[in-house]
């Protein structure tokens, strides 16, 4: 409004007639009287925006304002004057830029920094039918940055890094951006800081790039914020500072920057920083994607499918992010789809994501593919050898599940001879890539030498682990081992033991030889009510033989 009102005063002035002829000699008395030449320049200046802004005054003061200010350019030669006039005639559109230019070119010739930078913009883009000219723009940009804008200093720094004007120059782009921070220009102190923290252009600077990052996040620059909240959170020049890294991307998100509202959204998830928040976590998560960051988007939707909250929204969020080809949300997005969730069945679409994720290397998608051919899901007829190559590649991705799903193919057959050595490889690498189910299977075939040569000492960790990792069969026969003594040494204490924690992941068999090991007092005392507890649980768990005990 502000900008807006000057300029239809200056305009009034001046349009459709050389220099102020369009001004009665009732303006030129008035302004005269308002705004004598005896006040000081910049006296008279400031007095005449008030005026000419609305602050103060009649209309036709207001008009008076308007023949003032272009006087104290063309006449006075006062450089703030002519940068005004020249964005009053910017605010009216492209049809004026070419005053514009000529007002801002005058301020930039009496030493108004900005306006050396507003016609640099100009000369950028191109004005009043005349070409882009790029050096022209740069050498602007720089004797504005020499007459201290830090605007100006920043576009400078714009034109080095991106080279629009001659090969890009990361040591100049550096330095006028260094200098632009110290002039106060927020997004200047964002990429010296950037320049710092990489190495560009000069040496790295970790401590300096920290300085540059508040100064420019004190400024309001958002992605100077996040970018300091990096630093925080991972001790980069000072010790991690968590609290102080969530408070600079909780600010960062809130001036709209997409990464730093992802960052808020795992620090609220994880309680890092301060109390786990999932309410904020996922409130985060889907600003980050409402911004159209791709992780930000996939983070809202496995949350939220983690969690069966909001399943539509999550189909959505993962269907967003899956369109700019985050492989991840794809196979989120085929799994939703082709399970019907937040939304119909979507078979189809379901496929071409598993084969998106896969093809781009996601294990899991790969391994997905494997299950659909393997099993001839959704209708899909059986097809081994495509399960086969899938479930290979998925393992040879490092997928841990997808390397147990190739070794129970091998282990089945696939409609072939099983093939028990290729088995036990797939179970002892999916075991080593932590997968809970992998472990008790190569467990089992040490135990029973299938694909392997018998080993129950290699059995004990296998399962050991299968255990520690959750898997009730797996501490169960570890149970088995401790209380027969198959791997060594009769331990009833330990068996037992063994058979509780199975009972607790809830493996019937478990139940049942607990319950025993309580009524009989074996591994430990009789404990009565305690087996009746346990034997009713195997019942309940489907164990027949628990039932008449």
């Amino acid at each position: 409004m502000f900008r807006a009102l000057v300029a239809g005063l200056v305009f009034g002035v001046l349009a459709g007639a050389p220099a102020m002829a369009q001004a009665n000699e009732a303006d030129i008395a008035r302004a005269a009287q308002l705004f004598p030449s005896t006040l000081p320049l910049k006296e008279r200046h400031a007095k005449v925006m008030q005026y000419a802004s609305g602050q103060l005054g009649t209309a036709e003061e207001q008009r008076a304002a308007g023949f003032a200010l272009v006087g104290l350019c063309n006449d006075d030669q006062y450089g703030p004057s002519c940068l005004q006039v020249g964005h009053s005639f910017i605010s009216l559109g492209e049809a004026y830029d070419a005053s514009a230019y000529n007002y801002f070119d005058k301020a930039c010739g009496l030493g108004e920094g900005e306006g050396c930078s507003e016609r640099a913009i100009l000369e950028l883009d191109g004005y009043a039918g005349n070409a882009p000219d790029l050096q022209k723009a740069l050498a602007g940009f720089l004797k504005g940055c020499e007459l201290n804008n830090g605007p100006a200093c920043q576009h400078a720094g714009w034109s080095y890094r991106e080279g629009s004007s001659a090969a890009q120059d990361f040591t100049a782009a550096r330095g006028v951006y260094e200098k632009g921070c110290r002039l106060d220009a927020a997004e200047a102190c964002f990429y010296s800081g950037f320049y710092k923290r990489l190495g560009r252009g000069g040496p790295e600077d970790n401590a300096g790039a920290w300085q540059d990052y508040v100064k420019g996040c004190d400024l309001g620059n958002a992605s100077a914020c996040n970018n300091l909240g990096v630093m925080q959170e991972h001790g980069v020049s000072r010790p991690a500072d968590l609290a102080g890294a969530l408070a600079s991307y909780a600010k960062a998100c809130e001036g709209g920057n997409k990464n730093a509202c992802n960052n808020a959204g795992i620090f609220a998830h994880y309680g890092k920083g301060g109390p786990v928040d999932l309410a904020k976590a996922e409130a985060n998560y889907r600003k980050s994607c409402e911004l159209d960051y791709a992780e930000g988007c996939y983070n809202q939707a496995l949350m939220s499918w983690n969690s069966k909250t909001d399943l539509p929204a999550a189909r959505q969020a993962a269907e967003k992010a899956c369109r700019t080809e985050h492989v991840a949300a794809c196979n989120l997005a085929g799994v939703m789809q082709l399970n019907g969730e937040g939304g119909p069945k979507d078979v189809a679409s379901a496929l071409v994501n598993y084969e998106f994720a896969c093809g781009k290397n996601e294990g899991i998608a790969c391994s997905n593919l494997g299950a659909v051919n393997y099993s001839g899901l959704e209708g899909n007829p059986v097809n081994y050898p495509a399960a086969l190559s899938y479930y290979t590649k998925s393992c040879d991705l490092n997928y841990a599940e997808g390397c147990r799903s190739l070794g129970l193919a091998h282990e089945n057959g696939m409609g072939q001879t099983p093939d028990p050595v290729k088995a036990y490889q797939a179970f002892q690498k999916a075991c080593t890539l932590g997968s809970p189910n992998g472990c008790h299977k190569q467990g089992f075939s040490l135990y029973t030498g299938a694909g392997v040569a018998s080993d129950p000492q290699a059995a004990l960790v296998a399962y050991g682990k299968g255990c520690d990792l959750k898997v009730g069969a797996s501490c169960y026969n570890l149970g088995l081992m401790a209380y027969f003594g198959q791997a060594g040494a009769i331990d009833k204490a330990k068996g037992r033991d063994y058979y509780r924690q199975a009972c607790e992941l809830g493996e019937a068999g478990g139940c049942e030889r607990y319950g025993w090991a309580l009524r009989d007092g074996e591994g430990g005392a009789s404990d009565a009510a305690g087996a009746a507890a346990a034997l009713a649980k195997a019942c309940s768990l489907g164990r027949a033989s628990a039932c008449t005990q």
